[in-house]
Formats: C-alpha cells, sequence, structure tokens
C-alpha cells in the first residue's frame, strides 16, 4: 500500500477539466494546477473558479497545489513588480480554489559575494512571503537550483511563516544535488514532493550523487521515501509526466512501483 496519496500535476496545455477526470480515473487523489493560460489568475472568473472547485468535488479529488511558472528568477529587478503581482494573484486563486500551497521556482539563492542580487532576491521574497501569509497560504520554493543548505539557510535567515520548500528529486539530480539530502536539510520547510520521474527531462544529468551504483538521473526511491517518512512528511506525491509521454502509462509506472515498495 502507497503510504502517501498520489497527486498529478496537469498539463498546461490540455483542457483542466478533461484532466481532472482522467486523474481520477487513474486513481489519483488530488491533482496540481499550473496558473498559466486559461487557469491564469486574471483569465480564471469566479465562475471558472466555482465549475474548478465543483469538477473537483464530482470526482472527488483535492486540489493539492497551484505552480506559478516564471521566465524570470525574483533576483533582477526587470518586471519584477509584474512577477510579484501575478503570484500574488495566484496566492488569492490558490485560497479560492481549496489549496493553502502555491509552487514556484524563484531561482537560486545569489551568494553574499553578489550583495545587489542577493538584496534583490531577499526583499522580494519576503514581500511575498508576507502576501501569501496574508491571503492564507505559503509559496513553496522548488528544489533544484542549489543546495538545499543553501536554501535551506535562507528560508531560516527569514523566517517567514509564508515561505516553505517542495523537494522535486528529478531537478535536483539533473543538476547533481541529493534529493535524501535535500529533504532532510529541508525538513520543517517541506510542504509539498514529487514523485515524478528523474529522466523527465532530456538534458543529460549530472552524475549521480549517490555514487557509482546509481546511473546519471536515476533517484534512490526507498531512501528518499523513507527520509519523507523520516521526517514526517504527510502530505502528496505527486507525479509529474513528461509531456511526451502518455499520461496513464508514466503514472501507472511510478504509482505500480511506489505500490511494491510501500
Amino acid at each position: 500500500m502507497i503510504r502517501h496519496p498520489l497527486a498529478l500535476r496537469l498539463d498546461p496545455i490540455r483542457p483542466a477539466r478533461e484532466q481532472i477526470h482522467e486523474a481520477a480515473r487513474l486513481g489519483a487523489r488530488g491533482v496540481v494546477l499550473d496558473a498559466i493560460g486559461d487557469l491564469a489568475p486574471q483569465r480564471l472568473s469566479e465562475t471558472g473558479r466555482r465549475e474548478i472547485r465543483h469538477v473537483l468535488k464530482t470526482v472527488q479529488l483535492a486540489l493539492v497545489a497551484i505552480a506559478l511558472p516564471t521566465r524570470r528568477p525574483f533576483d533582477t529587478t526587470d518586471q519584477l513588480d509584474e512577477r510579484i503581482r501575478r503570484a500574488e494573484g495566484a496566492f488569492t486563486m490558490a485560497y479560492e480554489l481549496g489549496t493553502s500551497i502555491v509552487l514556484a521556482r524563484a531561482g537560486a539563492v545569489p551568494p553574499e559575494d553578489e550583495p545587489a542580487r542577493r538584496e534583490v532576491f531577499s526583499s522580494a521574497l519576503s514581500d511575498l512571503g508576507n502576501r501569501a501569509e496574508h491571503r492564507g497560504v505559503r509559496l513553496a520554493l522548488e528544489t533544484g537550483s542549489e543546495p538545499a543548505e543553501t536554501l535551506r539557510a535562507f528560508l531560516e535567515s527569514i523566517k517567514l511563516p509564508g515561505l516553505a520548500a517542495s523537494i522535486d528529486p528529478a531537478t535536483s539530480l539533473q543538476a547533481g544535488a541529493d534529493p535524501v539530502r535535500s529533504v532532510r536539510e529541508l525538513a520543517e520547510w517541506t510542504v509539498h514532493a514529487y514523485a515524478n520521474n528523474p529522466t523527465r527531462s532530456s538534458r543529460p544529468a549530472a552524475p549521480n550523487p549517490r555514487g557509482p551504483g546509481f546511473p546519471p538521473g536515476a533517484l534512490d526511491w526507498e531512501e528518499y521515501l523513507g527520509a519523507l517518512e523520516e521526517i514526517g512528511y504527510q502530505g502528496f506525491l505527486t507525479i509529474w509526466p513528461a509531456p511526451d509521454r502518455p499520461v496513464a502509462a508514466e503514472y501507472g509506472t511510478i504509482s505500480s512501483y511506489l505500490e511494491q515498495l510501500g
């Protein structure tokens, strides 16, 4: 038996309602929606939000999180006000749709020897953390842009309840970081975790941090799930299919494997 309920991150290109029904048929217990296209906060009307809530309730699926796509990191002032405005719209939409988690790739924490970039980043994330808390949600920063201890140190330095972490093992492995260590480093900050296929990216992965017994891009599933158990994580595991692979096949493969491990 799988210890964590499974969620499916939907493809922002395809109609959300159709995919919600598909997720339910596959056996998922929740979904993650991208705040883009027809689901962008400025485009999804109050009526549209009611319809999303109704569809989710009809098929008995939870909305695990809203994902906020960003083209630029938060370490530059270029169009920063617009990115913050979009983030706040996602916070409001998440709360109204019934989730308390917004996922984002904010970019790597700038090093201390780049004080200007670091100040912009710290100021922007502090602002976002306060806005998220005010809206009743948390902004979960996706791992993989830097070592987990760097992200942890940053989160501890500003100590805002509106900020959190999301563990993305595939992106971490792509950068040569160990997802198992990320879980343990970010224990008290972790509000979301993926069970995504580490080979979903076409880019070559860095050498595996788990050692020569693991090929590049291969996740040590048993250690990863064990680390989540160690920190007391009780949330969903989100499967994020590669856009060029059949959703049902990839969901089925990962869920079956997790069932065996459980």
